[in-house]
């Protein structure tokens, strides 16, 4: 079972801070590629319930909202609206790898956290510690996050049934959310010695107010409607609830997905039509619950969409996945149109949350339908990954300036075209039926426009080299696939023969290593879960998550995960150790950074080499072997990756906490 690793708060804040010094990044998110908001341009802010936040956007409840690296680098993006990944008391799930198909339109068979109720805590509660340490100010002074500019919201994101959310575990995670002080102190204590001035941050310590519920498709509309009300009478909180598209009702969906998109190959889940939350059921138990949410100065509204289930067709995920849930381009005409089927019925002020194909080209005219916030998941999974946000936003700008909208209100109200209208809630409610039937007609969302995909060019990735187009890096949510520096060398060696007596030989055959390329490819084991992306954007065949070097942060790790290859690299005082497992048998490396001696240790034999990888002494350590031949290629792969890993002019997960040991 694959299993994501958190990492310490007091790791990320030596990591951060090296990573900016060392290569203007953090967490392999340029500096020059996050949003950095024009303070002279027009003011992006938003309301959210009773809090305001700089801009509509953010990550989604999924993959990008799930560790505290994802909080940081969505915010880093521009991301101000937050939807943490949903959590629930099942949490030990075996999801199916890979997981996650964004080929081209976007399926995934994975719909809740894959971290400890605990951990997810514990990494939210990091993440916006993190974010405020940014915001302060407190490794850089180039870029002000200090002003409304940088104003942030968490959006809690809970499910599927009110026996569940009732668990004492599931309570203690939101009552950690509301109140996160005495988690905040235990973090504040981790921060090192050599950065004590955060220690004195006023880091917030109520996370988030709001929670997004999130149900299964079969939860029935009355258990739907008492879980909001315990959420909001236990907990005093803001209430969305996920709206799903089937209830379009069967013809309407239909008619959309198969006649105007034309993706007549996905077949909805049928019984996704009868198992969830009626249409008409929904209009009176959110009128009904944004009644009680009033009488608490709190509100209650609905969020479009929460996924579609629909058949598995593609030979992505494995067959035994019947259903996967589709994302993406058509997801979005499905859900504006049950937004705007919604709002013609409901009351205009009930808060509504988008997200459903959010990609630059929709962005602003979700935000001018009056909705926020306006999350993303499948478009950042693509080339550029987080990257693909400012995009939205710096779009988003430049359409209010040609309407000389200086705010989202002037915004909405400037693309309405009923001039009677002044009032902008009624402006977004109006704008919702137009935008809705526009985006039924864009082309652009269309199956013959979608079908494209990632194309291959023929190679196969090995441990060593590739085109390094590094594509794998950023369409990692998790930042879990890395670069670091080795030379361009190439050499010739032998495989050493070790008799009993420990002497050695060079056996006959010479061979041949080559370094190509000057920057590498790895991939960080803590934080792959193996989802399949960075796959399926390689230009090369075998997957960087597969073929490249995996690295794991303690060594404990590596020992558990047998049946994955892999490595761990450990620096000392006086030695460099690498332990790796490679096609299922283990090695030990180990250089006296001192002495020059290198140790290096098969199921075998262990053999000492000098500077020059000439060996000086060896003995056979398994029992009855007459003689031993030392695979050399892995040798000299091991000794590599120990000096790329270690090499101080790149930051990568390993180095980052041992590289001035």
């Amino acid at each position: 079972m694959v299993e994501l690793i958190c990492t310490s708060f007091a790791d990320h804040v030596v990591r951060i801070h090296q990573e900016l010094q060392t290569q203007s990044a953090v967490f392999d998110f340029p500096k020059g590629k996050w949003f950095t908001p024009d303070p002279t341009g027009p003011d992006l802010s938003v309301a959210f319930h009773d809090e305001r936040a700089a801009n509509a956007s953010g990550p989604a409840a999924g993959p990008h909202g799930q560790m505290a690296q994802n909080i940081v680098l969505s915010y880093l993006a521009g991301g101000r609206i937050l939807e943490l990944k949903t959590v629930q008391i099942n949490d030990e799930l075996k999801i199916p790898r890979p997981c996650i198909d964004a080929t081209n339109i976007g399926y995934n068979v994975e719909w809740s956290q894959e971290l400890r109720l605990h951990e997810s805590l514990h990494e939210y509660v990091s993440g916006a510690m993190l974010v405020h340490i940014l915001r302060s100010g407190g490794f850089f002074d180039d870029v002000n996050m200090t002003e409304p500019i940088g104003d942030v919201i968490y959006d809690m994101s809970v499910g599927y049934d009110l026996k569940g959310i009732q668990h004492p575990r599931v309570r203690r995670f939101i009552e950690g959310m509301l109140d996160a002080t005495s988690i905040v102190d235990a973090m504040r204590l981790q921060i090192p010695a050599k950065y004590k001035h955060l220690r004195d941050l006023d880091y917030p310590t109520v996370i988030s107010r709001s929670i997004t519920l999130s149900t299964f498709h079969g939860c029935p509309a009355d258990e739907i409607e008492r879980i909001c009300e315990h959420l909001i009478e236990t907990y005093n909180v803001n209430v969305i609830i996920k709206m799903n598209p089937p209830m379009l009702g069967k013809d309407q969906l239909e008619h959309l997905l198969l006649d105007v998109m034309g993706y007549r190959d996905i077949k909805v889940h049928p019984p996704a039509y009868t198992s969830g939350l009626q249409f008409d059921e929904s209009l009176d138990i959110v009128r009904r619950l944004d009644a009680l949410a009033k009488n608490r100065g709190l509100r209650c509204g609905a969020k479009f969409s929460n996924t579609l289930e629909v058949a598995n067709h593609r030979d992505f995920f494995t067959p035994d996945n019947e259903v996967m849930y589709l994302s993406g381009q058509p997801l979005y005409v499905l859900a504006i149109a049950l937004a705007a089927k919604f709002r013609a019925d409901m009351d205009a002020d009930v808060p509504i949350t988008f997200s459903a194909g959010i990609d630059q080209k929709n962005f602003a005219d979700t935000v001018a339908c009056g909705i926020a916030p306006v999350t993303v998941c499948t478009d950042l999974l693509r080339p550029g990954g987080y990257a693909r946000l400012p995009k939205y936003l710096n779009q988003l700008a430049r359409d209010m300036k040609k309407l000389g909208a200086n705010t989202i209100d002037e915004f909405v109200l400037g693309r309405c075209d009923t001039p009677a209208i002044t009032d902008p809630i009624q402006a977004g409610w109006h704008n919702t039926q137009a935008i809705a039937k526009a985006a039924a007609a864009n082309p652009r969302y269309q199956q013959d426009k979608n079908d494209s995909i990632p194309k291959r060019i023929g190679s196969h990735l090995v441990v060593f080299d590739c085109i390094t187009c590094d594509k794998c890096i950023p369409v990692c949510p998790n930042d879990a696939n890395f670069t670091y520096p080795l030379a361009q060398q190439n050499f010739e060696y032998r495989d050493i023969i070790v008799a009993p007596d420990g002497t050695t030989e060079l056996a006959d055959e010479t061979q041949t290593m080559t370094i190509e390329r000057s920057m590498q490819i790895a991939n960080f084991g803590d934080y792959c879960n193996e989802c399949g992306n960075c796959d399926t954007f390689c230009p090369e065949y075998g997957g960087p998550f597969i073929k490249k070097p995996t690295f794991f942060s303690r060594l404990s790790e590596f020992q558990q995960r047998r049946a994955h290859d892999g490595f761990f690299a450990q620096r000392s005082d006086t030695h460099d150790t690498i332990h790796g497992r490679i096609e299922g048998n283990e090695y030990l490396l180990r250089v006296d950074c001192k002495a020059g001696d290198t140790c290096f240790i098969d199921n075998n034999a262990e053999i000492h080499f000098d500077r020059t990888h000439a060996p000086t002494r060896a003995r056979l350590v398994s029992n009855g072997a007459s003689e031993h031949r030392a695979n050399m290629n892995i040798y000299h792969t091991m000794r590599l990756l120990l000096e790329g890993i270690f090499d101080p002019s790149r930051l990568n997960p390993i180095n980052a906490n041992q590289i001035n040991a």
